[in-house]
């Protein structure tokens, strides 16, 4: 499940970093991977122990109603001692308006308390109500920024690998303070 992304060591001037994520489709996957490449952080993918077979719309409603009703899934253990690091960002896609079920299941498994985090979403309309979410669900650490990426796969991919660049860059160096 510990991925490192880089050549180095993911503690930067005192720092360790990681980058948490689960995707489906593939869109936060290319979200968190540019944000652990451009931290220099370890990624942890997260990983449910049954995943959701679906594909198209198919997916969509079972997600989303999974999503919705808050349905608990169970999750692989991660590999990786989150208590280790410094600054976190943590991404998930958003499945029917809602936090991801995996995510959420990770959060309410894997207790995250007194860390530096930074949250991002991908969408395909608004995730910013699942960002107020995380945000409410992390409460004892220190949320310094928030981001939604829309659709990065099937939108300008450039651009998103961009703006998720700078953002990383900002989020660091607001960290370091």
């Amino acid at each position: 499940m510990k991925k490192k992304i880089y050549e180095g060591d993911s503690k930067i001037k005192g720092m360790r970093t990681l980058t948490i994520y689960y995707s489906k489709t593939g869109n936060t996957k290319l979200i968190a991977e540019t944000i652990a490449k451009e931290t220099k952080s370890e990624l942890l993918a997260i990983k449910p122990k049954k995943e959701i077979k679906s594909t198209g719309f198919l997916l969509y409603f079972r997600g989303g109603f999974q999503s919705i009703t808050k349905r608990k899934i169970e999750i692989e253990e991660p590999k990786i001692d989150i208590n280790n690091f410094d600054l976190i960002f943590l991404g998930t896609p958003v499945w029917a308006w809602n936090l991801n079920p995996v995510v959420r299941s990770f959060l309410e498994t894997i207790p995250i308390k007194n860390k530096k985090i930074c949250l991002f979403c991908c969408c395909a309309s608004s995730g910013k109500g699942v960002l107020k979410d995380l945000e409410q669900i992390l409460e004892g650490n220190e949320i310094l920024g928030k981001r939604e990426f829309i659709e990065p796969l099937k939108n300008d991919t450039e651009k998103a690998i961009s703006d998720a660049k700078k953002w990383a860059k900002e989020m660091k160096r607001k960290a370091r303070k």
